[in-house]
């Protein structure tokens, strides 16, 4: 096959007169990522993507809808995937979280609070709970990224550029340093 010359007609894309790099056969594709948090995104995601990534929020006529943020909008879903992608590529699935503010404070209760006042589809037990808001300590954060692992598989974070700093303490502290 090295150095062959191949053409190829499929459903979505053609090729003629490709030459076939072996080292790009032995090398697997980069991660493929599709995420959000509706049914039939996340279906798709479960099926095709290598990473599954949740963000918990949709857009409707209404604005935005975050109450797949509370822990049972996040069990819905991540049953969902499971669902969709069955029981052997569930177990090879990375599952993403879009985190959409960390706060670092010894106050996370008072913070949740005020919090639950501008987005008023959750109040703060909810928002404490949520895997898209980290609250509190670096310790705490930290607490909270294990137990969202335990709980919905999450094994990595997306984070906002206005968060890195915010969030490179805990970075730091998963990473040894």
């Amino acid at each position: 096959m090295k150095g062959e010359t191949v053409t190829f007609s499929g459903k979505h894309y053609q090729v003629t007169g490709h030459t076939i790099n072996p080292i790009a056969l032995q090398q697997p594709h980069p991660p493929v990522l599709i995420g959000g948090s509706g049914r039939r995104l996340l279906t798709l995601a479960a099926q095709r993507a290598d990473i599954v990534g949740l963000s918990g929020i949709s857009f409707g006529r209404d604005g935005a809808d975050i109450s797949a943020w509370k822990g049972s909008g996040v069990d819905e879903r991540i049953s969902l995937v499971r669902a969709a992608a069955g029981e052997d590529r569930y177990s090879q699935l990375e599952i993403n979280a879009l985190v959409q503010r960390v706060v670092v404070t010894d106050d996370r209760r008072q913070t949740a609070e005020d919090l639950s006042r501008r987005w008023t589809q959750l109040n703060a037990d909810e928002i404490l709970q949520s895997p898209f808001v980290l609250i509190g300590t670096v310790d705490q954060l930290i607490e909270n990224l294990v137990a969202n692992r335990e709980r919905w598989d999450i094994s990595s974070y997306a984070i906002f550029e206005s968060d890195i700093e915010i969030f490179a303490p805990v970075v730091a502290r998963l990473a040894g340093r």
